[in-house]
């Protein structure tokens, strides 16, 4: 019997350290600062991840963020990601860091199904990742509360753009958010909404460019490049609208187009991208690179850049008011 008991204690206390999350703080100058990789492709056994690593320690070591993103094609073409990922949940524990990943198209294309791609994050080290139950991949939030209370300050969500479209021929190309994804956010929010009173200022980030993003490019003020025309799904999810409806979500994060890495605002929303980080993993001529999104605390505002390797600092701008 005292055997059982020790048994189910361990067990208990393994669940613990795997279901506990994580509580994010806003600094004490008010601020929370997130590094953004994307589109690292990194393969499993081609031996081209060690130059994504550089490029992460040295962001690491010159922003100092709170919390590292990647958003989407970051293990690609491999019937096993989990050694590759195991990599980077290596140097988050060394380095005390949370990182957090949604998954893109190129992330489950061989034999291993997408949920379980999102099944081996949820439990790596230092990574805040939690499936979602009925929803595809990856499908989370996390709050960052008051550097002086447990009140929460803003929300960051992380979604599943899916991979290419579920009705070919009928619809070819990529694949868009689906309505229980659009449901499940518009409910989380409202939510928030409810119990603070007021909507929280959030950010989301997911892979594939909403179709918006092309008119926001069009008929917006934007900072940064635009090298290939968005590759945004066929179908219009609602994804865009449901945001604009709640009010909270003040930017947008993808990645997908490696040689796009502007931002733009459109219905007082930014829509942006990131810096391509796989650098000749991949097709595009931009430096390797990441972006740096700093949140203020009670603020529907954050400042944002790119960091490229070579230290150069690119694109600072202010949301909103470098788009007045």
């Amino acid at each position: 019997m005292k055997k059982i008991s020790i048994l189910l204690f361990s067990f208990l206390i393994t669940q613990m350290s795997f279901s506990q999350s994580v509580e994010f703080k806003f600094n004490r100058n008010g601020e929370f600062k997130i590094l953004q990789l994307t589109d690292t492709h990194v393969v499993a056994g081609k031996n081209n991840q060690q130059h994504v690593m550089d490029l992460l320690a040295t962001l690491v070591q010159e922003e100092n963020p709170d919390l590292v993103v990647f958003t989407g094609d970051v293990v690609t073409n491999s019937d096993n990601p989990k050694p590759c990922y195991e990599i980077f949940g290596e140097f988050f524990k060394r380095h005390k860091l949370h990182w957090a990943v949604t998954l893109g198209n190129h992330d489950s294309e061989n034999k291993m199904p997408r949920n379980n791609v999102a099944s081996i994050l949820d439990g790596l080290d230092f990574c805040i990742n939690q499936s979602t139950d009925n929803l595809k991949g990856t499908n989370f939030l996390c709050e960052v509360k008051s550097n002086t209370n447990s009140d929460s300050k803003a929300i960051l969500y992380f979604l599943d753009s899916q991979d290419y479209s579920t009705i070919k021929p009928r619809v070819d190309g990529y694949g868009w958010f689906s309505t229980e994804q659009v449901v499940w956010y518009k409910e989380q929010s409202q939510k928030f909404i409810d119990e603070n009173k007021d909507t929280i200022p959030a950010l989301a980030f997911f892979h594939i460019p909403l179709p918006e993003y092309t008119d926001a490019w069009c008929n917006g003020k934007a900072f940064g490049t635009r090298k290939e025309v968005e590759c945004c799904s066929k179908i219009n999810s609602g994804m865009f609208g449901a945001m604009v409806e709640q009010g909270d979500v003040m930017g947008t994060f993808v990645g997908h187009d490696h040689v796009n890495d502007y931002v733009a605002s459109y219905y007082n929303m930014a829509l942006a991208y990131g810096r391509a980080s796989g650098a000749g993993n991949s097709y595009g001529d931009l430096k390797q690179g990441g972006r740096v999104i700093v949140l203020k605390e009670g603020k529907r505002t954050f400042d944002t850049w790119i960091r490229e390797k070579d230290g150069e600092i690119k694109q600072v701008c202010n949301f909103p008011d470098s788009f007045q």
